[in-house]
């Protein structure tokens, strides 16, 4: 399939261009915020050729494509048009309040843009790193001077790129932004600070002292001051003035304060953080480096591990070095492992080829692939690759192993794991550990993988059926019992009801979350068999708009049978004069089931409990 008709047919599939609110991209995913949930069909977007899966994170519906993402971005961009998605960034934010959300949005719109440049500048570096370990006399070569001075300059004036790419996340001209890195890295004010007094003062407070160059968050911080007062201002200036008014005041107000309080906090703040970071893996190193591998493919899964860049960054222009892309790196490798090691098992050759197809892009650097496609799917895949990035990130930790520029974790990064004048040793130890982690979760799920062959082996014998648990706990009655002709005439499909006791609401079948209601009184689930089930919450209840209820799943989300997923307040909905009857139906039975049976009598049953089973045609 073509980009531009896959492209066509995502936004489809999300209800049109009319629908997506915003959109943009990250290393291997599509990521869309749309107006209306019920037009999004995320299980037909899944079936396309070129698309590894979909999640939805943080109300952000992600499309995993992996490595050629980039290209099918720009065909969305082409359909979309560049100027709605920046007209819908400038209302998103500036209309959002501060929260979780926003900042890893705004974190992965800053440092997204300028990896290409961090990523050249880190890769350069450590293959002059090599170059200087077999010839240490070309240390002071000219030819050698020239490279290193061009792999410095992304990071020497990392400020100005932060400066762009701040600008145009916080709808700031991008040149009235670089006047904020300029200010910074004034030479007149670079060399005061070299001899420990910046000369400056304002209204008689003096600037502090300060080297912003390499540095994170001192520009950000300012950028977004100086987006803040510019926005502020234009409110008030007519627009025969704004040109000359607005841009002048911003600078006269944001550049000062930021240079007095706010540059000071970030480089203070990033100081510490690295400090912090350094102290956390010093005095718990082993336990610190096993969780956060451990935890890796969860971080990943939500799109998390995107917000450890300005640490990273922080941390090689503070110590000269990180700890954190090591863990990341030995996770890429886990993933591999845990691919392969399940791709072994496997008898079906398709999901064979896909697993050794995604074990590689993972070796190379981009974990998606394999995470999603095989790791997410199986669970003793999952169980593996977490073993084995944890045993990773704790073997990182023990042999004291350094990254010494920002690129991104796959095994062309190998060369940034070299320092000039130190020899092999690091990277050797780089690369044990990314042998122990990629042998441990190949071997963890080559050993469990046989666990899988019996999952499947399970599942083709039980998809001839399905089974159906008690959503919650109370007395089970009979459909024809309730009082709504709709669901007693079976109109809707077969089923059951309870007069629930408990406010926790669980799923009744292993499945996909198909439907929510805006109302949150209605779930909507379908099986991997294609049996499509409903869970009413009360009757009638639709007229409460959502105020007794809470869901704690999203449209898309995978859930398991007796997972928790809702909480209805049954003394508020009986107070507002409603019945709280929770029922249960299947509402394709006439084309799906072949035959119900019964596993209860009428009486008290508790959530989990087996209530029916439903054979398939």
């Amino acid at each position: 399939m073509e980009k531009r008709e896959l492209a066509e047919k995502i936004i489809d599939f999300l209800g049109g261009p009319e629908n997506i609110n915003n959109y943009w991209h990250c290393v291997t995913r599509l990521r869309f915020t749309i107006n209306n949930d019920e037009k999004a069909q995320l299980s037909e977007i899944e079936k396309l050729p070129g698309v590894l899966g979909t999640t939805i994170k943080n109300n952000q519906y992600q499309v995993v494509i992996g490595p050629g993402v980039d290209t099918l971005f720009s065909a969305i961009e082409q359909i979309l048009g560049v100027s709605k998605n920046e007209d819908n960034d400038a209302k998103k934010e500036t209309s959002h309040k501060i929260s979780g959300k926003l900042i890893l949005d705004v974190i992965s719109g800053v440092f997204q843009p300028i990896l290409p440049a961090l990523v050249a500048g880190g890769m350069l570096k450590g293959i002059l790193a090599i170059v200087l370990a077999i010839s240490p006399s070309l240390e002071k070569n000219t030819t050698m001077a020239l490279f290193n001075l061009i792999a410095d300059v992304p990071f020497y004036f990392l400020p100005f790129l932060l400066a762009i790419s701040s600008s145009r996340k916080f709808k700031l001209n991008e040149f009235l932004g670089i006047c904020m890195a300029g200010a910074l890295l004034y030479p007149t004010f670079v060399a005061k600070i070299a001899s420990g007094n910046s000369g400056l003062t304002l209204f008689g407070l003096k600037i502090p002292v300060f080297n912003y160059a390499t540095s994170v968050f001192p520009v950000i911080l300012g950028v977004g001051l100086m987006a803040v007062i510019y926005h502020f201002i234009d409110r008030f200036i007519p627009d025969v003035l704004k040109l000359v008014v607005v841009p002048a005041i911003t600078l006269i107000i944001a550049v000062p304060l930021a240079m007095w309080i706010l540059a000071p906090l970030g480089a203070y703040g990033g100081l510490y953080l690295a400090k912090g970071i350094v102290w956390l893996f010093n005095k718990a190193g082993l336990l610190a480096g096993f969780l956060l591998g451990f935890f890796m493919p969860l971080i990943v899964l939500t799109g998390m591990h995107q917000s450890t860049s300005p640490i990273q960054i922080q941390n090689i222009a503070t110590l000269g070095y990180d700890y954190l892309l090591p863990v990341s790196f030995v996770h890429n490798m886990a993933e591999s492992g845990a691919a392969l090691g399940t791709s072994l098992r496997m008898k079906d050759k398709e999901l064979r080829a896909a697993g050794l197809s995604t074990s590689f892009s993972a070796f190379i650097g981009i974990s998606e692939p394999a995470l999603y496609t095989v790791n997410v799917v199986h669970k003793t895949s999952m169980i593996a690759a977490m073993c084995g990035s944890g045993f990773g990130g704790m073997l990182t930790v023990l042999l004291g192993v350094k990254c010494y520029a920002f690129v991104m974790p796959g095994i062309t990064s190998l060369p940034v794991y070299v320092k000039a004048g130190q020899g092999f040793a690091n990277v050797l130890l780089m690369i044990v550990c990314l042998v122990a982690s990629f042998l441990v979760s190949a071997l963890v799920a080559l050993i469990l993988g046989g666990k899988v062959d019996k999952e499947n082996k399970a599942k083709s014998a039980s998809k001839s059926r399905v089974e159906i648990v008690s959503p919650t706990s109370g007395m089970i009655v009979s459909l024809e019992d309730v009082n709504d002709p709709v669901f007693s005439k079976k109109t809707m499909g077969e089923g059951f009801a309870i007069k629930p006791t408990s406010d926790e609401i669980y799923s009744p079948v292993s499945g996909k979350v198909t439907m929510l209601a805006v109302t949150k009184h209605g779930i909507g689930i379908t099986t991997s068999e294609g049996v499509e089930v409903l869970l009413h919450l009360g009757i009638d209840t639709v007229e409460l708009k959502g105020e007794p209820f809470q869901l704690f799943v999203h449209k898309g989300d995978h859930v398991a049978a007796g997972q928790k997923i809702a909480l209805m307040d049954i003394k508020q909905i009986e107070k507002d004069g409603k019945d709280p009857t929770v029922i249960f139906v299947i509402t394709n039975s006439k084309d799906k089931i072949k035959k119900i049976d019964f596993e209860y009598t009428k009486g008290n049953i508790s959530f989990g409990s087996n209530v029916m089973s439903a054979e398939l045609i």
